[in-house]
């Protein structure tokens, strides 16, 4: 037979033993906020680009901008008739990643609209300038017979030194910018050009 002493001991050592309701909650509670980050939803094509690019990414992120040099190049050498084609470099670069890597499909779709965005304004300030231009040097000789003239010759002037000047440095800006953004990308660094970056993610937005 045990003893008073053995059968409180006994009992003691159970009671230590059983998981009270309160104790059982909190820790299936706990188990459940261990698991939910396991079961976070995995990212989707449309989500943040990847953080940590290859070197291959990277590579062909960084020919994207700099293909803006091939398109300078060209652009120049033929008068700016192979512009607009050198210009689809980019996007060729695009079409063949947009599966396979958002890093480099971002990155190549930012080079492509920036380079027809730098054409088209191009295109406009040459037009615009030469729809100005043009008629303030006709009104101006006409109007010099009676000296009234006088008064647009230095409009006429200006216009006439600060157009070729805004044609001739775009380009060239334009040109630092993309090899500064392959430079940049190459590195492993983030870059979004200014505008184009936030309405191509816009865009994408709608889109999904």
């Amino acid at each position: 037979m045990m003893s008073d002493e053995e059968r409180k001991l006994i009992e003691d050592s159970g009671n230590e033993t059983e998981e009270t309701p309160a104790e059982a909650k909190g820790e299936a509670e706990a188990e459940r906020e261990t698991r939910e980050p396991d079961e976070a939803t995995p990212a989707t094509t449309s989500g943040p680009i990847e953080a940590t690019p290859t070197a291959n990414e990277r590579t062909w992120a960084a020919l994207a901008h700099a293909s803006v040099l091939l398109t300078f190049a060209l652009g120049v050498s033929t008068g700016g008739l192979a512009t607009v084609v050198m210009a689809l470099v980019p996007l060729l670069i695009w079409l063949t990643f947009r599966d396979r890597s958002r890093f480099v499909a971002f990155h190549a779709m930012q080079a492509t609209v920036f380079q027809l965005g730098v054409l088209a304004l191009w295109i406009g300030l040459l037009v615009a300038g030469l729809v100005i231009l043009i008629p303030t040097w006709i009104l101006t000789a006409l109007l010099l017979v009676i000296l009234v003239g006088l008064l647009l010759l230095p409009l006429a002037l200006v216009l006439t030194i600060i157009l070729p000047i805004v044609l001739a440095a775009l380009p060239f800006a334009s040109l630092v910018y993309g090899l500064y953004g392959a430079y940049e990308v190459y590195a492993g660094r983030t870059f979004r050009y200014w505008l184009v970056a936030d309405w191509i993610e816009g865009q994408e937005m709608k889109t999904t």
